[in-house]
């Protein structure tokens, strides 16, 4: 390619002429070119027949889905039995292929195009491929007509019509016939993602007809196709900035563009997950490909990249992510919530005569039951009985922790022991702790204590806490609780033989 008419276009362009060019053999593909091309579906509004003489055509919108890298290489670079029918006066140049589409049935591989370049034309020679291991050279009777030289604003209308047909001995028979009709309608200045050019617009409207058939199944498949492409040809660039074909309602293009990452757009959320009632868990969209910048639509309705779950039952949850480019992909996961039922000993304080015992109870279905006395381990089992031995004419703190389906809980109470009909015999008082769980503070609410009353905390492991508390007109006890750190406590209040208790959950 001439790199003085390229950088000539890359100049009339920046100044913003429109002016008529000529495309001519200069402006094709030569040996050892690479091409990034970029594949892109095209987005509704959009009519590639808009043509015309000064014409100004806009396709910056279009965004790109997928990339080639289109190269050129010699004939005589390709495999052997293809050089012998694609000679020097039928080829002067071949283009690799990943794959033929009017052969959608075979295993094709070394696939090649080839063309023949002149200063009167630039033509299709045909094709060549190994199917199923052989290969086979595929050239045309007439070669395809793509160009002719010089083409300019005002030239007239070509055509061509190529066929090939193939006999493979025990796999099938495959013919291809293409009648090609080129028009030159249109001159002009195009923009594209890539820049903008000035630019010939070539239609052609292609006719063909497929035949394949296959001795395997013996099913014969004729396909009779009828296309359209638009091209924008500029000077220095090899091949069309930008082809839009049209087939039926199906629209496609194909443009000369910059490498982008086109990583397909996909979203994880990561495996389902099980909780415990009450816990709370994090979940964080990763999202690989496409272009950012990402917007997010939970199926709780936030927009956020991750959400922060604490369901009450087994709930999915669901997102769905765009990009800039509006490419969406969606993506789910369960959080589970793990059965379990609470242990409960009965009341938070209990009254038994001296030399008398209690037995209690966990209940059946849980695991790891273990039981502690003021903070002391004593025994692993559903029940654990309690007597005086080691606590004396005092009180205790009995606590059991417990395990069901993976998850954690705990109960406690206060076991207080007395000389039943003695002058130390304690009066239960009921007390409710309001809100439960607590934060900052809490109120006890009674109606037996005095402002004389001692107040504490007692913890699962029996420590004694002595908290900031006040009583009000009312009777009310408000109690500090914000130096606590979370988990279950015991509320104490004693005054003249008579002990209230309140279990509470500080958050």
């Amino acid at each position: 390619m001439k790199k003085l008419v390229f950088l000539f276009s890359i100049f009339a362009v920046s100044l913003g002429l429109k002016a008529q060019i000529t495309i001519t053999r200069d402006d094709m593909p030569d040996v050892g070119d690479t091409i990034r091309l970029s594949n892109a579906a095209l987005l509704f509004g959009i009519d590639p027949s808009a043509t015309g003489p000064d014409f100004t055509w806009n396709f910056t919108s279009l965004q790109p889905q997928s990339q080639v890298v289109e190269g050129y290489v010699s004939p005589q670079s390709t495999p052997f039995i293809y050089q012998i029918i694609f000679n020097q006066s039928v080829a002067n140049l071949a283009s690799p292929l990943q794959s033929l589409d009017f052969l959608p049935e075979f295993e094709v591989t070394d696939a090649y195009i080839f063309y023949k370049e002149s200063a009167g034309n630039y033509v299709r020679a045909g094709y060549a491929a190994a199917i199923m291991g052989v290969p086979v050279p595929m050239k045309f009777d007439h070669p395809e007509l793509l160009y002719t030289f010089p083409l300019q604003e005002n030239s007239p209308a070509d055509s061509s019509l190529s066929a090939y047909s193939l006999e493979l001995p025990g796999l099938g028979f495959f013919s291809i016939e293409r009648k090609r009709v080129n028009d030159v309608d249109g001159w002009g200045l195009l923009s594209t993602p890539f820049g903008t050019y000035n630019t010939l617009r070539m239609k052609s409207e292609v006719y063909e007809r497929d035949s394949l058939f296959i001795d395997s199944l013996q099913i014969g498949v004729p396909v009779n196709r009828h296309y359209t492409e638009y091209q924008w040809l500029a000077n220095g660039f090899g091949i069309p900035v930008l082809t839009i074909t049209q087939e039926g309602p199906v629209l496609s293009a194909r443009y000369i563009d910059n490498i982008h990452d086109l990583t397909p757009l996909s979203v994880i959320l990561g495996p389902d997950l099980t909780l415990c009632s009450g816990d709370s868990a994090t979940i964080q969209a990763e999202v690989e490909g496409g272009t950012p910048p990402y917007s997010y639509l939970w199926s709780t309705l936030d927009t956020t990249s991750s959400i922060r779950v604490s369901p009450a039952d087994t709930t999915t949850f669901s997102v769905m992510v765009a990009d800039a480019q509006n490419n969406m992909t969606f993506a789910s996961v369960t959080v589970n919530v793990a059965e379990f039922k609470e242990v409960n000993l009965g009341a938070d304080s209990l009254l038994i005569c001296a030399g008398s015992s209690v037995l209690l109870d966990a209940g059946v279905g849980y695991e790891n039951v273990t039981w502690f006395v003021n903070g002391t381990e004593k025994q692993h089992g559903q029940t654990f009985q309690v007597d005086s031995t080691g606590i004396g004419l005092n009180y205790a703190v009995i606590r059991v922790d417990y395990l069901m389906n993976g998850c954690d809980g705990s109960d406690t109470l206060v076991v207080n022991f007395y000389i039943c009909g003695g002058i130390n015999e304690l009066q239960p008082v009921t007390l409710n702790v309001l809100p439960n769980p607590v934060k900052e503070s809490f109120v006890a609410v009674q109606d037996r204590f005095s402002s004389r009353a001692e107040v504490s905390i007692v913890s699962s492991t029996g420590q004694v806490i002595r908290p900031e508390y006040a009583f009000e007109e009312n009777g009310s006890i408000v109690v500090k609780s914000g130096n606590l750190k979370p988990g279950n406590y015991l509320l104490m209040v004693t005054e003249d033989g008579m002990r209230g208790v309140a279990k509470f959950i500080k958050q």
